[in-house]
Formats: C-alpha cells, sequence, structure tokens
C-alpha cells in the first residue's frame, strides 16, 4: 500500500485559480497589476472559484446521492435493472422446459417440442413423494403454460405426457448449481449523502469586508456602508446561480420522477445579513421564475429521451401527431415504465383459462397509448350493469330518444330569445374517476338518470367539444347540451344553478365515459389456431398462423390507423398473417357477446359451446371483408 501522488491537473481548484488569474490579466491590461492574495479582487475571485470547486464536488458525487439509495424507488424514476429490462421472453421450447422446471417443484426433467403450433410435454416426476400424482404435476403444466402462452400457439391436455423416469431436460440440484460471488450491487449500510441548501459564499469572506455575519464595524460611515451593500449586490448574481444550480439538484428526484409534481421552478432568496435592503422582495418574488413550466417539462422531455437510448425504444414517436387530453410528457412516462414489461412479453397472448382476467399484451400496449393500460378484459355490458345502467343500440336510442331525455332536443343553432348569450366551452379538469361520482351524476346528466347510454356515445361522450354550457335568459340557470357529431340536434343533458356546478358535473361525467374506456372494449384480438380447437383433425397450418383482429368504425380515422398498422409491423411476431376488420358499433357489441362466450368455454373446455361460439365467429369472419390484411 501507497498513497499516490495526485497530479497537478487533478487538482480542479487549482486549475480554476491559474485560468481565471490568467484571464483577468489578459482582461485588465496595465490597470490591474496587483495579483497577490492581498488584493480584494484576487480575494473575491477565490472565493468565487471555491464556491465552484464546491459545486463540482457535489456534482461528481455518485449517482444514488442525488435520488437516494433505496432502489426499490427507481422504477418510479424509469431507472431499472438490467436483468428487468433484458429479461429472457418465453419463446422456444428450451425457454418453457426452463419455466417448467423452476416453478414446479416435483418436476424432475421435462422435454418440450413445438410442431404445427402446438407444443407437447414430456415429463417426469419423483416418485419419493407418493402424495403427489401425475395428474396433479399435468394440472400444473397445464396452467402454467397458459399463462405464458404466445399469439397463435397452443397445448392441448392430450398432449402432456408424464413419465416415472428422467427424460429430456433434468432440474439443476443446489450442489449443481455453481456459486458465483456477488462482487457489485448497493451498499445497505450506505447512508445517502444530503445535498444540503446553499450557503452563501460571502459568509465566507474576511470579516474585515462587512459582508459576514458579523456586519460593519461600529466605526464604519455611512459611505462605507454604501460600498458593503454595493458588493452584497455584486456577489449576489454569483449567488443565486450557485444557488439556482443547488436547488436543481436537490429536486432531481422530482423533476425525473413519473409520480411525483414537477418542481416549482424557482429559486430561494439567498440567506444573507441584510439581504433586504439589496434585493426587492416583490420584485424578486415577481420575476423568480427560473425555470418555467416549459422548460421543466423540456427537461423532463429530455429523461426520457435518455431512457428511450437505454432501452433502445422512441416513444416521442407514438405521440407526434398525438393530441391527449393531458401531458404528452405524462402518457411517454407511463409508456416508459411499462415498456420494459410489455416488450418482454410482447408476443404473449391473453390466458385462455381465465376468460377476462387476462389480456393481450399488444392490446395493454394500445390501450396504454390511449389512457392507461388495460390488463383484464371485461365486458362493457358487465362494467355497466355494476353501475346499474345499460347499453342502448344506437338504432333504439335515435328512434326514440325524446322518451328517454327531460327535455326535447333543441334543433339547429342557438338563438334568442331562448337563451341570454352564446353557447361557451367548458373548460377541461384533469380528473379520475371515482365511484363516488355516480349518485350525484344520476341526478344531474338525463342519459345516466334515464338508463340511456347508446352504444356510439362511448366513442365521441367523452370529447369535450362536443359539449357547451349556456346561461338561460328567464332564469340565470346553466344547461348542458351535446351534439352528436354530423347531426344538427343540441341535446339537453342536465340543469344547473351555477356555472361551477355544471362545469364540475360534466368533467366528472367525461371521467366516467373514459373509465369505460372504448379502446379496451372495441377492439378484439381472435387466433385462428384456437378456432381450431374444436376439430382437432382439421388443421391449417397457414390459417392457424392467422390473427384476426376486429376493430370499431373509429378506425377509419387516419391517425388511429396509421398508428395501429405502425404497431401491428413493430410488435407482432412475423410470421403472422394479420387481417383486420372494421365494423359499425352496433355489431361490434353483438360481436362482443359472442367473443366472451367463446373466452368463456375455452377456459371451461366444454367441447360443445366451443364448437358453437368458434362456428359463430367464423362465420363473422365470412361475412365481413377485412379492410386491412396479411401484414407482414
Amino acid at each position: 500500500m501507497f498513497i499516490r501522488k495526485r497530479e497537478r491537473t487533478d487538482n480542479f481548484y487549482q486549475e480554476l485559480q491559474e485560468k481565471t488569474l490568467e484571464r483577468l490579466q489578459e482582461l485588465s491590461g496595465d490597470v490591474w497589476t496587483d495579483f497577490n492574495v492581498h488584493d480584494p479582487g484576487v480575494t473575491i475571485s477565490d472565493n468565487m472559484n471555491y464556491a465552484l470547486f464546491e459545486l463540482q464536488y457535489k456534482l461528481e458525487l455518485p449517482f444514488r446521492s442525488f435520488i437516494g439509495p433505496d432502489s426499490a424507488d427507481y422504477a418510479s424514476k424509469g431507472i431499472l435493472p438490467a436483468e428487468l429490462i433484458f429479461a429472457q421472453s418465453i419463446v422456444t421450447p428450451e425457454d418453457y422446459e426452463q419455466l417448467f422446471l423452476d416453478n414446479i417443484e416435483n418436476l424432475e426433467s421435462c422435454s418440450v417440442e413445438f410442431k404445427k403450433g402446438f407444443y407437447s410435454i414430456r415429463a417426469s416426476v419423483s416418485t419419493r413423494n407418493p402424495a403427489i400424482t401425475s395428474e396433479n404435476i399435468k394440472e400444473e403444466l397445464f396452467v402454467l403454460y397458459h399463462k405464458n402462452r404466445n399469439l397463435c400457439e397452443d397445448l392441448r391436455w392430450d398432449d402432456i405426457q408424464i413419465l416415472t423416469k428422467s427424460a429430456g431436460k433434468r432440474k439443476k440440484r443446489e450442489e449443481d448449481t455453481p456459486q458465483i460471488e456477488k462482487t457489485y450491487g448497493p451498499d445497505k449500510s450506505e447512508e445517502a449523502i444530503k445535498i444540503h441548501n446553499y450557503h452563501s459564499f460571502q459568509l465566507d469572506f474576511p470579516d474585515v469586508y462587512g459582508i459576514g455575519t458579523r456586519g460593519f464595524p461600529q466605526e464604519a460611515s455611512e459611505r462605507n456602508k454604501a460600498h458593503v451593500l454595493q458588493l452584497k449586490g455584486y456577489l449576489l448574481m454569483m449567488d443565486f446561480m450557485m444557488a439556482n444550480v443547488t436547488e436543481q439538484i436537490q429536486s432531481a428526484p422530482q423533476l425525473i420522477s413519473f409520480k411525483d409534481t414537477p418542481p416549482a421552478g424557482t429559486v430561494s432568496l439567498v440567506s444573507i445579513p441584510d439581504v433586504a435592503k439589496v434585493v426587492d422582495r416583490a420584485k424578486f418574488s415577481k420575476n423568480n421564475q427560473l425555470q418555467n413550466s416549459t422548460s421543466i417539462q423540456n427537461k423532463k422531455s429530455g429523461f426520457i429521451d435518455i431512457l428511450d437510448t437505454l432501452y433502445g425504444e422512441d416513444t416521442a414517436q407514438f405521440f407526434q401527431d398525438f393530441q391527449p387530453p393531458k401531458s404528452k410528457i405524462n402518457y411517454r412516462a407511463t409508456l416508459t415504465e411499462e415498456l420494459p414489461e410489455l416488450n418482454r412479453n410482447r408476443f404473449r397472448s391473453f390466458n385462455k383459462l381465465s376468460p377476462t382476467e387476462s389480456n393481450v399484451v399488444f392490446k395493454e400496449l394500445f390501450s396504454l397509448l390511449h389512457g392507461k393500460k388495460i390488463e383484464s378484459e371485461i365486458p362493457i355490458r358487465e362494467l355497466l350493469q355494476k353501475q346499474g345502467l345499460d347499453l342502448l343500440p344506437d338504432s333504439v336510442f335515435f328512434e326514440q330518444y325524446e322518451v328517454y331525455l327531460d327535455i326535447a332536443p333543441i334543433s339547429g343553432v342557438f338563438y334568442n330569445p331562448i337563451f341570454n348569450e352564446s353557447p361557451q366551452n367548458i373548460p377541461v379538469q384533469e380528473m379520475d374517476w371515482k365511484e363516488e361520482y355516480l349518485p350525484s351524476l344520476q341526478a344531474e346528466i338525463s342519459l345516466i338518470r334515464r338508463n340511456a347510454l347508446f352504444e356510439s356515445f362511448l366513442e365521441v361522450g367523452a370529447n369535450a367539444g362536443n359539449y357547451r354550457m349556456i346561461q338561460l335568459s328567464e332564469n340565470g340557470r346553466w344547461i348542458l347540451v351535446f351534439r352528436y357529431p354530423g347531426k344538427e340536434d343540441w341535446m339537453i343533458l342536465g340543469s344547473y344553478r351555477t356555472r361551477e356546478h355544471l362545469i364540475r358535473s360534466a368533467n366528472r361525467f367525461w371521467a366516467f365515459i373514459r373509465f369505460l374506456n372504448p379502446e379496451r372494449h372495441l377492439f378484439y384480438l381472435v387466433e385462428h389456431r384456437l378456432l381450431q380447437f374444436a376439430h382437432p383433425d382439421k388443421h391449417d397450418e397457414n390459417e392457424g398462423n392467422t390473427l384476426s383482429i376486429i376493430a370499431s368504425s373509429r378506425f377509419e380515422n387516419e391517425e388511429m390507423h396509421e398508428r395501429l398498422e405502425q404497431l401491428l409491423r413493430e410488435r407482432l411476431p412475423a410470421h403472422l398473417r394479420i387481417k383486420l376488420y372494421q365494423v359499425q358499433p352496433d355489431y361490434i357489441y353483438d360481436f362482443e357477446q359472442i367473443y366472451y362466450k367463446w373466452r368463456e368455454a375455452l377456459a371451461s373446455r366444454k367441447v360443445k359451446e366451443l364448437v358453437h361460439f368458434s362456428e359463430s365467429i367464423k362465420a363473422f369472419f365470412r361475412v365481413s371483408k377485412p379492410f386491412l390484411k396479411d401484414i407482414q
């Protein structure tokens, strides 16, 4: 062991001193010739350089010093461990073999084969435990496979063979597993280094300058006091710069967090004696906006760009032409947080044994781009029934809607003397749905009170641009009106005493419609291989690799159509043949009923029902024409 002499170039403080004096000499010429330590100008530069040296020390601290030592909190900032980002997907037969061996306790060995879209398993179990039966192991294999099943692949019950002796890949025993010494990782005993509030470098000046905590000498004249205050004001320019950087360091965890509110974007008033004599507090508070909301959003966006580079993604491309109800940064942050898991399971389909509690990962990704991640599928009518509501067909509503509404629709444009003033746009407030809002909406919104929600309303009802608020001239009350796109009639949905009450009610109503989330209901994936399940002797390999997507007519929107096609090409297996069907809302909800009954038949393994609903879905494909097919 020996002490290594530090190179002179490694001394940042010395480097600052030398460069400062060199620059001062260039600028001052013959005017300033004394650069010794007793010169006030040199003292000021020395103190400034020491403050910069301290700042550089803070910036070179380990990354954990800025965001804390608790790695469990890193995920909320998009900083994920490599084992999660680059975790192996379950794709090949060898992957399934390892999955089974790692998760089924009494499995001794396992061999998995894949042929024409179907897997077959030969496994052996330990005979040392008489309580373990072949049927138990077979059920565990069957359930575990379907939790990790990929698109257009399947495992049939009869294709699992349980043996009493070893066959195929053997489970590694603990004594066979190589012991690897861990040489890295955070030291849990290490405490985080706190970046304290800024300490003004003025307080480190010699007392003779009169700017420290001891203040002016008693014999100081008014002229000397004025000079001291002038010096304080001059040094405050450096102070505010240092304080700003320090506060940005302190707010770094808040700035990069996906969940915390953004930092305030202001800098605190530097704490020095007599600061009120140097700084006008009113002007300081008014102009104290070193970071506005735009610059903060740009910094958060830049941080997500860095994460994109680390993860090999480009989340910004998904939102280039997308105008979400919330900030694009919020959408990108949510997507970035979920992408590692979505990518790891990008080929995964729904769990065939759970009719509504699982979802296709691709559908989760698409719903995430338009709101929040949907991890389960619940029929829209079932979701409404939990709220005591039903869903009317469009044809029924538009033929009889005057029966369902309190007031007949207002034809044409708004006009006097019915209304006191022109209709106004309704301010949009960011709001999540809460069950406690429903009773008030039932009393205030006629569509809910009369149980008259209709199918296509779920597509257009959350768009604030389809609503207006108007004050009646006769009694001063405010009314909420809605116009269905393409129609001239304005429907009166509610009447309110105050403008504020209407705005609150409208935003709660929109939150309710967003909660119903058409993206998760009007978008279904059907694997044709599962339609063949009812006829095990009639398998067409090309047909088995076909994936049909049934979407509502909302995909006539060119922007959404292009985004869907892009995702299909980028995120799904290349060997699949993709067909995209576009149907009207009236039919999509009819298809939904068949689809979920088919899912229930798959889960219950009832062959008779499975054949019936599989044939119903095939009949739907025969009478429907895909508007986009064979995406490869």
